[in-house]
């Protein structure tokens, strides 16, 4: 479509740039599908971008795309304030700037425009900027490096092109931008400033590559594409603001009628522009900004004045002199119409260059390249290569067999897995905190059931159920589930079958003294290999001596628990020599006759009804072998030593 004068570059300009911002949305929604990818996985699989779009689009996109205006929404109507915490700008009026104010305000009445806020940013760099959403809260603000270092029309030429900005409504779509590339980077990782950590996450692709090769190539693409969606959006921006600056400058002339004001302000400030402390890729809102890189956000000064020159010819060259009443220390070192003095300029350029050193810094090693990886990562990405064609060198001429190392069912089992296992971290969370019930369907047995499904496979879940450790409780007491965690609180059906299996009571966890002490040795301090017999010996008597029925089932109980705590304290002093000595002492009449009565009273049902199932199994073990009463950690350690 053919375009006529500056309107219709305006309107033409305006038709392009919303296209260019709706690559700011499909970038949103990449990055949002991207980042909720796994959680989904986990959580939401039939609605996992992983397992299929049409999920994702139905119940997601929805949610996304309003969280996403709601998070616009917020910062565009912060922009102003997130603005000046950010450049510290400070407004003034023609109370603190009579000279700027009363360049401004004619040029703004000629424009058609309600004055603006006017504000100040106390920094040498020569730059200016306009902000807002509207017209009527529009700021304009000037550094006050460019304040001092322009004459009248200067700075008059340089006060149009913001003004052309407000006029045009580019203040509204900078801001969009800028919004919409700050909601983005908050989908974007960033890398950890530890190297040890980043080390350790390069280190995973490789296993993953022997194990879940799919894995591996999903982390790879979601980073590349990360990378690509917020790359994209960059040149998207400096697409829209590169074509706003030259017709800004265009409607600078037209307003002022004096390119020459112009060219010669934008000379000035080429070199010069950079704010010291302002983050790269903020400087898009600017009369000046970077021009090449990643973050670039503007043409250059060349680009601009050559523009400029092509369209006002020699008007560019020939110019009236200049206005200029700045005070006279100013104005003498700047010079009437020409270039700041040497000395002041190699201050501007010192500063300069010392900002654009730290703005320009090669990117530090835990920053993404390209390809959206840390160079630790992209080591990392090279060895996981290298390490699937090794695992596959057998198979590299044959695609069918190559294929079945992508097979999604184990990648898919993997995430519903740790869905599951995350889900009852926090339901148990929850109960302890009182606000919840106890986590339901978190049986250890299930992860076992859904590892048996692949178990034989020559995947990273085939062989896991073959690496896992032993389950059952190992001499500390640590029980091993199946699916391979630990703990130290010991399932009571384990503790039963453990009794039944062993010939065992349990007991507290304890561990047997290394320097073991002899059953002959005389009595030193707590440890007293007699004493503990006599604490049996008493609890025997007091069962004979009881008073009524009901005392003297309480009495049993309690020869029942002081036989298992001087078992325990016995063999963790004593070690097998102290069971093998105690198990005598079992036969003496008063533990013969605690033992019959315990016989006698398990066979009522009133006694036994009121023992829980673990209980029963250890009197009832005690009652048939006395002498034999020893711990579980005892056999434990016994079967440690046979084997």
């Amino acid at each position: 479509m053919r375009v006529n004068g500056l309107y219709g570059h305006v309107r033409s300009n305006d038709v392009r740039s919303l296209a260019l911002f709706a690559g700011f949305v499909a970038s949103f929604h990449l990055l949002a599908a991207l980042a909720l990818a796994v959680p989904l996985a986990m959580f939401d699989p039939d609605h996992s971008p992983l397992y299929g779009w049409a999920g994702y689009l139905i119940r997601w996109v929805p949610i996304v795309t309003v969280i996403g205006a709601m998070l616009f929404a917020v910062q565009m109507a912060w922009h102003v304030r997130t603005i000046r915490r950010r450049t510290d700008f400070r407004f003034v009026d023609d109370q603190d700037e009579p000279r700027l104010c009363r360049i401004v305000e004619p040029l703004t009445i000629a424009a058609g425009l309600p004055t603006p806020y006017v504000a100040v940013i106390d920094s040498q760099a020569l730059n200016a900027f306009a902000c807002g959403i509207r017209q009527n809260d529009a700021v304009l603000v000037f550094t006050r490096g460019l304040i001092d270092g322009l004459d009248d029309d200067e700075l008059a030429a340089v006060a149009a092109h913001e003004i052309v900005h407000i006029v045009n409504g580019d203040i509204r779509l900078i801001a969009a931008t800028n919004v919409c590339l700050d909601t983005l980077n908050l989908l974007q990782p960033r890398p950890s400033p530890q190297r040890m950590k980043r080390i350790h996450q390069a280190c995973i692709l490789p296993f993953l590559a022997w194990g879940l090769p799919l894995l591996a190539v999903l982390i790879l693409a979601v980073m590349f594409l990360r990378r690509l969606a917020v790359d994209g959006s960059r040149l998207a921006r400096l697409l829209i603001a590169s074509a706003r600056e030259f017709i800004a400058d265009a409607e600078a002339v037209r307003l002022t009628q004096n390119p020459a004001a112009l060219v010669s302000a934008l000379r000035r400030i080429e070199g010069r522009s950079v704010i010291p402390g302002l983050t790269a890729g903020q400087d898009a809102m600017m009369i000046d900004g970077a021009h090449e890189g990643a973050l670039a956000t503007h043409p250059t000064i060349a680009e601009r004045v050559a523009a400029i020159v092509s369209v006002t010819g020699s008007m560019t060259v020939i110019a009236p002199a200049r206005r200029d009443t700045r005070p006279s220390g100013l104005a003498a070192a700047a010079g009437f119409g020409r270039r700041p003095a040497s000395g002041l300029e190699a201050g501007f350029l010192q500063r300069a260059r010392q900002g654009a050193a730290a703005a320009l810094l090669p990117a530090s090693s835990g920053e993404f390249n390209r390809l959206g990886l840390t160079p630790e990562l992209t080591v990392g990405a090279v060895v996981a290569i290298g390490v699937f064609l090794w695992t596959h060198s057998a198979d590299l001429g044959k695609p069918s067999v190559l294929a079945r190392a992508f097979d999604p069912a184990p990648l898919r089992t993997s995430f519903a897995m740790g869905g599951e296992g995350l889900r009852c971290q926090l339901q148990g969370i929850v109960k302890l905190t009182g606000l919840g019930a106890k986590p339901t369907g978190c049986d250890p047995d299930s992860y076992e059931k859904t590892l048996a499904a692949h178990r034989g496979k020559d995947n990273m879940l085939g062989k896991l159920p073959d690496a896992m450790p032993e389950v059952g409780v190992n001499s500390s007491g640590i029980y091993t589930r199946p699916n391979g965690t630990f703990t130290n609180v010991v399932p009571p059906d384990v503790k039963l079958a453990e009794v039944q299996r062993a010939r065992c009571f349990q007991g507290r966890p304890y561990s047997v003294e290394r320097n073991l002490h002899a059953v002959t040795e005389q009595p030193r301090g707590d440890i007293s290999f007699p004493r503990y017999l006599a604490y049996n010996d008493a609890a025997a008597r007091n069962v004979s001596e009881a008073a009524t029925p009901a005392d003297r089932d309480l009495r049993l109980l309690d020869y029942f628990n002081v036989r298992k705590l001087m078992g325990e304290t016995i063999h963790r002093f004593f070690g097998d020599p102290g069971l093998q000595a105690a198990a005598p002492r079992s036969g003496a009449p008063e533990h013969q006759a605690a033992i019959a009565l315990l016989r006698e009273r398990l066979t009522v049902p009133g006694f036994a009804s009121k023992l829980s199932p673990l209980e029963r199994a250890e009197l009832e073990l005690l009652a048939a072998a006395p002498q034999d009463f020893v711990s579980c950690v005892a056999r434990r350690v016994q079967g440690q030593k046979k084997a």
